[in-house]
């Protein structure tokens, strides 16, 4: 388990520094460009983090209270249920500054379920390149999001049925190198 935890963290590192390589040639405009929002019916929950002032630390299987309110709001519009046979669950991250925010940012919202406090599945992989970001005070962006529905611990079978609590990350790495990470949830599901 802690090798398969140093890999996924291994690899995070590895592709921030390729999103900060690539920002840094795009000279500016950068690659992407702002995410379409969904078309769901979905209804939006934004609920301000109310945990520990200490970083948040998403580790399978340890516990997970998010951090204090961070330079963005994030609302998650995803569904209420999920059926147990579906590889995840889908849906929209919306992503709010307080201040404006200018860097370059992964184009999904890292998207995780923890059930009695304790985290139960992790962020899936993103290999794509960041996308710039130019978010002004109050202006939205909308973010893609999954969170797999297969348990992070050794053996990695489907989640059992009953209810969680989702959560979603965003980090954007400034055009100053300061990395601001923002955390929106909890969310209730229910996998049935």
């Amino acid at each position: 388990m802690r090798h398969h935890v140093g890999l996924v963290g291994r690899l995070t590192g590895c592709a921030l520094v390729l999103v900060l390589a690539v920002a840094a040639c795009a000279g500016g405009d950068g690659a992407g460009g702002t995410a379409e929002p969904e078309s769901s019916g979905r209804e939006p929950v934004s609920r301000e983090p109310t945990g520990a002032a200490e970083p948040a630390v998403v580790e399978c299987g340890q516990p997970f209270r998010p951090p204090a309110a961070g330079e963005m709001t994030l609302t998650g519009r995803f569904p209420a249920s999920v059926s147990a046979d579906e590889p995840a669950v889908v849906g929209t991250v919306e992503v709010a500054g307080r201040q404006p925010v200018r860097g370059v940012a992964l184009p999904r919202a890292d998207v995780f379920l923890v059930r009695q406090g304790r985290v139960v599945t992790l962020p899936m992989a993103q290999d794509a390149v960041g996308a710039r970001w130019d978010l002004a005070p109050g202006e939205v962006r909308s973010l893609p999001g999954e969170a797999p529905l297969v348990g992070c611990e050794p053996g990695g079978g489907a989640v059992p049925t009953g209810r969680y609590e989702l959560y979603a990350r965003t980090t954007v790495t400034t055009d100053d190198g300061a990395v601001l990470e923002s955390y929106g949830g909890p969310w209730p599901i229910e996998v049935r």
